[in-house]
């Protein structure tokens, strides 16, 4: 069916109910820590592979050039030096892809600069996004009055004069904000983005809603993406989170959410948005500490933390003690729901063969079980892409199945990022031991059940946690049993 234009809408009430209590949860986390951090080398170098992480992706995203993951890869991690690509990384001439991606590096650290001079939003900063975003870009592709594929000059800084609607796979029509409603429709996007800052609307919730409704007002002739990912990007920064990444890895689930606020829900986007900074957030809190703390006990580690914070944040080792209370809570309930699976699990697989037997074993933070498993957690950890701290309230409820080959179904509890950042995360994982040399069983795979791990902060209801935790748990052991039933 075809999308016809419509002006754009307000965010619906109640809005508070729009923001995810775990990305709040995960951000009282990085302010906390944001203070401490921005003064530290591998910060100020993290955020610098960020931003030109951004600058990268957002050209891919809007197929303007290809670039391949290596290449990527070396740019982010070196610099935006053209020597580091080649014409077999591109798609495009390496000069010309380079000369793009150094307009929109140039972008995020205007936004930055944005953001320190407290300037607000308006329309001629819009303008300005745009005509520095397309600064080397000479063309775009269009379509003629005849509907045939056409090149035509690229018009920096100013609104469309005629319609750019595009045609969806099967023919239908997605209708944009016509030419002669530009102005009004941006003086309301501007008007309304004013009044949700006046109100406090949650960061991860407005730059969602700018982010879409400026795509449907559509108001240049091209690069209205990535004007939409600068504002949001914007909203972000002026919060003190971190910059809006959306890499071609995320590009499926980020035009779905698209697609999903075009048609009236715009909860899929917020979500998608906070995933991201939830993401961001983890690997900034993954940052190497001064100071290993490897080898340190659990009563040290508190100690540690206790006299490091003491003349910053007194109340630090308060906070840490209610995200373990918490964390004891879950770790309770998991253990009382992968008991009740272990009855059901166990019946099924010995009236097949009274050998083979389930059972759950516990590894406690104050124990030394608790370190066991270790090698399993840190993989699982590197998989999903964040450090997991051993000596942060290591402990564990594993489910073990043990037919022909044994299966585990482990739900992890451990600290997110090195030393105490404020989060302490449980991940879920299943792993298969099979026979090795001399009849040893030793494992052969370890599987994630989940894209990212569940994070407990020292803020939050305990109430509305628990709620989230049975709900994400549950799955977890749907995923374990399904991972289990594939090796039968």
């Amino acid at each position: 069916m075809d999308h016809l234009w419509q002006p754009i809408s307000d965010l619906p009430q109640p809005r508070e109910s729009l923001a995810d209590p775990q990305v709040k949860s995960v951000i009282d986390v990085w302010h906390q820590r944001f203070a401490e951090l921005r003064e530290r080398e591998e910060f100020k170098t993290f955020l610098l592979k960020l931003r030109r992480q951004w600058a990268i992706e957002t050209g891919v995203l809007e197929r303007l050039y290809t670039v391949t993951e290596g290449a990527t890869r070396a740019l982010i991690e070196q610099g935006l030096d053209a020597a580091l690509l080649s014409h077999n990384d591109t798609d495009k001439p390496p000069d010309y892809v380079m000369a793009l991606i150094r307009d929109q590096h140039n972008v995020i650290e205007g936004l930055y600069q944005f953001v320190s001079g407290e300037r607000q939003l308006s329309k001629s900063y819009i303008c300005e996004l745009h005509q520095a975003l397309t600064t080397h870009q000479p063309t775009y592709d269009a379509v003629d009055f005849l509907g045939n594929p056409t090149v035509a000059e690229m018009v920096r800084g100013k609104w469309k004069t005629f319609r750019n609607n595009v045609e969806l796979p099967g023919g239908a029509l997605f209708e944009f904000c016509p030419p002669e409603h530009v102005e009004a429709e941006m003086d309301n996007l501007i008007r309304m983005h004013a009044s949700h800052v006046a109100e406090g609307v949650a960061p991860e919730v407005e730059a969602a809603w700018l982010h879409h409704r400026f795509t449907l007002i559509h108001p240049f002739v091209d690069g209205n993406g990535r004007v939409a990912r600068a504002l949001a990007t914007l909203v972000l920064l002026r919060a003190n989170w971190l910059p809006l990444v959306v890499t071609r890895d995320d590009k499926p689930g980020y035009l779905q959410a698209l697609r999903a606020a075009d048609s009236g829900d715009i909860r899929p986007l917020i979500g998608f948005f906070g995933d991201l900074q939830r993401r961001a957030v983890r690997g900034a809190l993954s940052l190497s500490e001064e100071v290993a703390l490897e080898a340190v006990a659990i009563k040290g580690l508190l100690m540690a933390v206790s006299h490091k914070f003491a003349k910053r944040r007194q109340d630090l080792l308060t906070a840490y003690q209610r995200a373990v209370t918490t964390t004891d809570a879950m770790f309770e309930l998991t253990r009382q729901r992968m008991e009740e699976v272990c009855t059901e699990v166990d019946q099924t697989i010995k009236r097949e063969k009274a050998t083979f037997n389930a059972r759950v074993d516990l590894g406690l933070r104050s124990d030394r079980k608790g370190a066991w498993n270790r090698w399993q957690i840190v993989q699982c950890a590197q998989q999903l892409g964040y450090y997991a701290d051993l000596q942060v309230h290591p402990s564990w409820v594993e489910l073990r199945i043990e037919t022909e080959d044994w299966v585990g179904i482990l739900i992890a509890f451990h600290g997110i990022g090195r030393g105490w950042s404020g989060l302490i995360g449980a991940v879920p994982m299943a792993y298969r031991k099979g026979l090795g040399e001399g009849g040893v069983r030793q494992v052969v795979e370890v599987k994630p059940l989940a894209i990212e791990p569940f994070e407990i902060g020292f803020t939050g209801d305990p109430i509305e946690i628990e709620q989230r935790f049975r709900k994400w748990l549950e799955t977890a052991i749907i995923h374990g049993l399904q991972y289990w039933q594939e090796q039968v």
